[in-house]
């Protein structure tokens, strides 16, 4: 067999928040559970080398993985994380029936809206609660036969098919074809309830980042700040978002001048007006 260098591929981790999405992560990268329920802010990014024999030949990738929020609405913040995939991993719960729906009207239209055809796999996770699950294998199978794709159960907690879902979707991305056009589909209306300080916020964060220069290193700033005062990203309130203003304003500090860092912060304020209206 010969043996082909290593090539760096990025995939993301995408469902609903608590799915365990965070989980499987740490199961595949460190061999480790912790059933500590963490909000993933903003996105986190992991790296894995992974090694795969396609076609009697051996490939070393680089898996760059994005772990993202698993909470709608947040638009501007997966337009600019989602670009340079090359493929996804959907995971639902088997003992929230919704997870899976929500697959199906939002997390995967909003993959084809923003970034066109990747391979990606299916994954019902927390297997080691079937008994407790509201959807069944036959349910599954009929899910991703309609997309075509691969599925598994898997469980972050035992570690069932974690490494097997890892390395299915290292495959499916060396089988794709590297000349690959973005399927050029129709726009597709998501589904779900908005709310209008996950808008703002979504508003918030985007600014700052193009104000700090890269998404992916103003991330882990906001994370930071946010972590700090205790904020949560799922319903964040009005006092909330003034508090995340003042202390994003506190940061540009350190990097803008102060008649910059006033007019950012009065042009969030004016933004938190909108919803006071």
């Amino acid at each position: 067999m010969s043996s082909i260098g290593e090539i760096k591929k990025k995939i993301i981790i995408l469902g609903d928040g608590a799915v365990g999405k965070t989980s499987l992560i740490r199961r595949f990268v460190v061999d480790k559970f912790d059933d500590n329920y963490l909000l993933t802010v903003g996105f986190k990014i992991t790296a894995k080398n992974l090694q795969i024999t396609l076609d009697r030949k051996h490939h070393y990738i680089k898996l760059q993985i994005w772990d993202i929020l698993g909470q709608k609405g947040y638009v501007e913040m997966h337009k600019s994380s989602f670009p340079g995939t090359a493929g996804v991993m959907f995971v639902a719960d088997i003992t929230r029936k919704d997870t899976i729906e929500s697959l199906d009207n939002y997390w995967i239209p909003n993959v084809e809206n923003l970034i066109g055809e990747v391979p990606y796999i299916i994954l019902a996770n927390k297997s080691d609660l079937m008994a407790d699950a509201e959807f069944t294998e036959e349910d599954l199978k009929k899910f991703a036969y309609k997309y075509g794709v691969p599925y598994y159960f898997t469980s972050a907690k035992s570690g069932e098919n974690v490494e097997i879902a890892f390395n299915t979707i290292g495959k499916q991305i060396l089988k794709s074809d590297e000349t690959r056009i973005p399927k050029s589909l129709e726009p597709v209306t998501l589904t779900y309830e908005k709310n209008p300080m996950i808008e703002i916020l979504d508003k918030i964060i985007d600014d700052f980042c193009k104000e700090f220069g890269r998404y992916d290193d103003a991330m882990p700033v906001i994370r930071r700040q946010f972590e700090l005062a205790n904020f949560d990203f799922n319903n964040p309130t009005l006092e909330d978002l003034k508090n995340a203003i003042d202390r994003l304003a506190k940061v540009e500090i350190g990097f803008k001048d102060t008649a910059d860092v006033e007019a950012n912060r009065n042009k969030r304020l004016k933004w938190l007006k909108e919803i006071e209206l």
